[in-house]
């Protein structure tokens, strides 16, 4: 199976995961908000940002695993394969025990953090401490995910992945109506993972039992070179940690915890498009690392630029539908007191392009080799976008949050990032302006504003009306970027199955 089906097949799971979420989101939240209330749902969103803190602990490991893995695959070398097995489950076993430690200490400092009533109290951490003691379960058993995605087993993966997706509502809607309030939501987030990662140990012992047997003991040599391999991504992940999952908790802290639902739901269909549009390219990402493992510098050049341009277009889309339907999409489903406004709209949808032009950046020289230059960068852009989140939230708000968030990441990423990028490719900075950059700003420009056009025309129609109106703007947006993409495979294979009924011409430029 080549590289481009492989990616392809993964691409379409994507996107078969992003309709059930969808959906089921579409149902659940309202159901969620009907028996919490929006501010025991605030206090729940804020708590999981502050919690996932304690997931950074593993200090990058499993997010490298995958690409060493696909890079050793490429080479054919099953004992350096073996290997990773062993020494990353050793390294996950040891941030498990740390994980857990971080938890039980964020758990301690949350109710003061969040500035919790003595009464309220026992609702919210109860069931934070169930997460992250299921989650310290679990945390091992994802180095099994890792191999799988390292040797590409797609089909297996997509289907898990869509198990679990449904799994975890489907436990939220049992236990709410049992009655059991926040501790619905724990046992909906962790229980699935666990599971998961019995079924991937499984699959691994049938898909390859070579890889378990004959294990050692992993040396602690082996173990610290592989947490200075992932510390790169570690950074990173604080980062991102602090630019895309802090605004809650620092709205929470700020006092508005009716804020962060706010917030969290206006934001709500541009997280999940995003996620969305990065299913193309983060599916041909062991592709690339396996590419870069059989050293063909043109090729593996060539297809960098192009896997940025669908970043960008698919981006792109994104932020015109954000612009042009989301303040009917959530005045439509959960009513005007969620939605947080014209402006937060506004800046919602360049944050869709900045933070997704920041993704392509980070993972395209992460995978390349310049995991460290990245994190570095990717911190401290964080730590930034932390301060300045503070002091413009307390003056404007949600508004203030998302300035916070297009400055850190969309000028001080970018800027820390360009040089890492231009020496992990080999391309000088200049080239991914000329190459990938102004193309899309011309293409942009007219649908951003034909978008800010059709917002204001449409008003509030029913909900139904809105996602299909939203859904023929994207269509529309990804048809006019064509030219930027159409030579990358996995998305040319979408493309063709979308819009086969339409005469397509072979694109090299804008």
């Amino acid at each position: 199976m080549s590289r481009t089906v492989r990616a392809t097949i993964a691409a379409l799971f994507g996107y078969a995961r992003f309709v059930a979420a969808f959906a089921i989101g579409l149902a659940l939240v309202p159901f969620i908000l009907h028996h919490l209330g929006a501010t025991m749902y605030g206090y729940w969103l804020a708590s999981g940002e502050l919690m996932a803190y304690a997931a950074l602990a593993e200090f990058g490991v499993l997010v490298t695993l995958p690409w060493l893995i696909a890079e050793a695959d490429g080479r054919g070398d099953r004992d350096r394969i073996r290997e990773l097995v062993t020494t990353g489950g050793g390294a996950a076993l040891l941030s498990a025990a740390v994980c857990l430690l971080v938890s039980v200490v964020l758990w301690f400092a949350l109710p003061r953090v969040l500035h919790l009533a003595p009464e309220l109290r026992s609702a919210v951490i109860g069931p934070v401490l169930v997460v992250a003691l299921l989650g310290a379960v679990a945390h091992p058993l994802r180095v099994f995910g890792c191999v799988l995605a390292g040797l590409q087993d797609v089909r297996y993966a997509g289907v898990v992945d869509l198990l679990v997706l449904l799994l975890g509502p489907a436990l939220t809607v049992v236990f709410l109506l049992q009655g059991y309030g926040l501790y619905a939501l724990a046992f909906a987030t962790a229980v699935p993972q666990v599971l998961a990662g019995v079924c991937n140990l499984l699959r691994v012992g049938a898909l390859a039992p070579d890889l378990l047997r004959g294990w050692r003991r992993p040396a602690w040599s082996a173990i610290r070179r592989l947490y200075v391999e992932g510390s790169g991504a570690w950074m990173a992940g604080w980062g991102w940690r602090l630019i895309s999952a802090s605004d809650g908790l620092v709205l929470a802290a700020l006092g508005r915890p009716t804020a962060v639902a706010a917030l969290a739901f206006t934001n709500k269909l541009a997280q999940a498009l995003t996620q969305m549009s990065w299913v193309p390219c983060d599916s041909g990402l062991p592709g690339l690392a396996s590419l870069a493992g059989e050293t063909q510098g043109l090729r593996l050049k060539q297809t960098i630029v192009v896997m940025v341009r669908v970043y960008l277009a698919l981006a792109g889309a994104v932020a015109c539908v954000i612009l042009a339907v989301n303040p009917a999409f959530v005045r439509g489903w959960l009513g005007l007191n969620f939605y947080a406004g014209a402006n937060a709209n506004l800046l919602i949808a360049t944050l869709v392009v900045t933070m997704s032009f920041g993704h392509a950046i980070s993972v395209v020289s992460s995978v390349l080799g310049q995991r460290v230059q990245i994190g570095v960068a990717t911190f401290a852009a964080g730590v930034i976008h932390v301060a300045l989140a503070f002091g413009l939230g307390l003056r404007l708000g949600i508004v203030g949050i998302l300035i916070a968030g297009v400055l850190s990441h969309g000028l001080v990423f970018t800027a820390m990032s360009w040089r890492p990028f231009a020496r992990a490719t080999g391309m000088p900075e200049t080239a991914l302006f000329d190459d990938v950059v102004r193309p899309w700003l011309l293409r942009m420009a007219p649908l951003a504003v034909l978008s800010l056009l059709i917002q204001e025309l449409i008003g509030t129609p029913p909900l139904a009306v809105t996602i299909v109106l939203g859904g023929v703007i994207g269509m529309a947006a990804v048809w006019h970027m064509r030219p930027l993409y159409l030579s990358f495979g996995p998305v040319r294979a979408l493309y063709d199955r979308v819009f086969r009924w339409l005469p397509i011409r072979a694109a090299s430029g804008a």
